[in-house]
């Protein structure tokens, strides 16, 4: 199985730069997409009123290649803000907005899909700058209802958490000790996450490799690599995996694309449909 989780901050400019070509090219078997910030219908325009031209000397339509993906929208009510997305070829045999009892809100954080007893959890972690306790709670909540699924499901848990683990998940972790992403409180929390069996794909086949999931659009438009040192840059896009043996992850890499401020996270997975 090939798994995306991508923060596309706002799908309408995503779109713009090229999405909608990487999802088809890279035809993974599923997208979670964080970030949407678009209302389902304007989202739904998007991802499925694409016509494609057959070449630019036809004038006949092609079917949406987007087609072959059963589509999941968890926008959440506030305009432009928040909201979550799942693209999956498999197609779910159920599929939760929320965290059950655990956690309730209206921005669109949290959705999950199962495919008999694989829960894919997808996942916004909210930023701590204004709303550390929010996120905390958040936190908390997500994390117990990870445990109370892997009772009887093997779980991905993949999403943007707004937390740089340990100090080579950034560059400045010195200038960023008390910043939110890299506060104490935010590493101790996301060590829990670890405690509770879920491996980190990308350090579990990298544990040495110093690679970002964020930089400021600013960054990608300095070409001289000492001067784009002086850009801050963070890890803070996860896809978690439980249950598993390390061994089942095959491959995990953060492509360098330009359609948000974020990277992708893209992992290869053996063996989870039927895993237990």
């Amino acid at each position: 199985m090939k798994i995306v989780s991508y923060n596309i901050n706002g799908i309408r400019s995503a779109t713009k730069a090229g999405l909608l070509e990487f999802i088809d090219e890279l035809d993974a078997d599923v997208y979670c997409f964080q970030e949407v910030r678009a209302n389902e219908t304007i989202t739904k325009q998007i991802i499925e009123g694409q016509d494609v031209q057959i070449s630019l000397f036809e004038s006949e339509k092609s079917k949406n290649p987007l087609d072959r993906y059963y589509k999941i929208y968890n926008c959440g009510d506030i305009a432009g803000y928040a909201g979550t997305m799942i693209l999956t070829k498999i197609k779910p045999s159920k599929i939760s907005y929320d965290m059950n009892d655990f956690w309730h809100d209206n921005e669109g954080r949290t959705t999950t899909i199962f495919i008999d007893n694989l829960a894919i959890v997808n996942a916004y972690i909210p930023n701590g700058n204004s709303r550390l306790e929010f996120k905390m709670k958040y936190l908390e909540a997500l994390l117990n209802y990870l445990k109370n699924l892997k009772q009887n499901h093997t779980v991905i848990c993949v999403g943007d958490f707004n937390i740089a683990h340990n100090e080579i998940d950034l560059t400045n972790p010195k200038e960023c000790k008390n910043k939110s992403v890299f506060l104490p409180i935010e590493r101790s929390m996301f060590d829990k996450f670890i405690e509770a069996g879920l491996i980190d794909c990308f350090r579990y086949l990298y544990p040495q490799k110093e690679e970002y999931s964020w930089r400021s659009y600013r960054s990608r438009q300095v070409t001289d690599i000492k001067s784009n040192r002086n850009f801050w840059k963070y890890r803070i896009d996860y896809i978690l995996l439980s249950s598993l043996s390390g061994h089942n992850i095959k491959e995990c890499e953060m492509p360098d694309l330009v359609y948000s401020d974020h990277l992708p996270v893209i992992a290869t997975l053996d063996k989870i449909n039927n895993a237990k």
